[in-house]
């Protein structure tokens, strides 16, 4: 009968055959020389219990995705495609569009899971950009985004000073519990009294605080009233004034959220 080894070397010599072989025992390399304990000629692997190449691993082919759907809502198609979720699955892919938020990945029609940061919160302004490479580990439940957080102010944010950024513009006509919430699912919060005083002296000289004077904004304050939120804003920088925090369209305000560089 001949060997395992001398099958092989039949194989490697014989130019025109090529074949799958099947042992039910481990296969051990052992040869003295480093240039003989290999395996050469591997194809790429189309299947998850397949070997995989010094090159596929080292440009990790089997990780990078093409993206489709929505900003919001990506969809992911890996080649070959992934069979289902396990802790561990990493992702990279190139975001076509801003992401922020509540944002999802769908890998392969396997369901959509949410993107997270590290912190388990959502995706704040600026970290999925257009363009952007972004990379991504499944665990749990979820995906975590493994990108470093954003350096400086996001894009569409003044800065106001080495610790606070500020949208330039308002945006949205909302209750005040919605407001937090909008604000705080982007990695942000609403700014606080102090904040945007201290934001209508530096920036509205320079004509850089947008939206300015023209709408009731809400700010993170009550002034000690009960069941009421304090607004800022509708004509200088010294107008505020208390509205009942019931959710009602008749105590909705404007929303500008203050992000605080990392």
């Amino acid at each position: 009968m001949r060997t395992l080894a001398s099958l092989l070397l039949l194989l490697g010599l014989t130019a025109q055959i090529s074949a799958q072989v099947q042992v039910d025992r481990p296969m051990v390399l052992n040869a003295a020389e480093a240039e003989h304990r290999r395996i050469q000629g591997l194809g790429p692997a189309t299947a998850e219990d397949e070997l995989i190449t010094l090159g596929a691993a080292r440009n990790a082919t089997y990780h990078w995705a093409s993206t489709g759907g929505t900003a919001n809502a990506i969809t992911l198609a890996m080649d070959p495609p992934c069979t289902g979720y396990a802790t561990g699955l990493a992702v990279r892919f190139r975001a076509q569009a801003p992401a922020v938020g509540a944002v999802t990945v769908n890998v392969d029609g396997l369901g959509p899971k949410r993107l997270l940061r590290n912190d388990g919160l959502g995706i704040p302004f600026g970290q999925v950009r257009a363009g952007s490479v972004v990379e991504a580990l499944y665990t749990d439940t979820a995906f975590i985004l493994m990108d470093r957080a954003v350096e400086g102010c996001p894009a569409g944010f003044l800065r106001a000073n080495d610790r606070l950024c500020v949208m330039r513009n308002d945006t949205l006509n909302m209750s005040i519990f919605n407001a937090s919430s909008w604000c705080m699912d982007r990695g942000a919060r609403l700014c606080t009294w102090d904040e945007y005083i201290h934001l209508c002296t530096v920036l509205v000289p320079g004509g850089q605080f947008l939206d300015h004077a023209d709408n009731w904004e809400w700010i993170d304050d009550t002034h000690d009233h009960t069941h009421s939120a304090a607004q800022a804003g509708r004509w200088n920088c010294n107008s505020i004034r208390n509205l009942g925090a019931l959710e009602n369209a008749n105590n909705h305000g404007s929303v500008r959220c203050c992000y605080h560089p990392r």
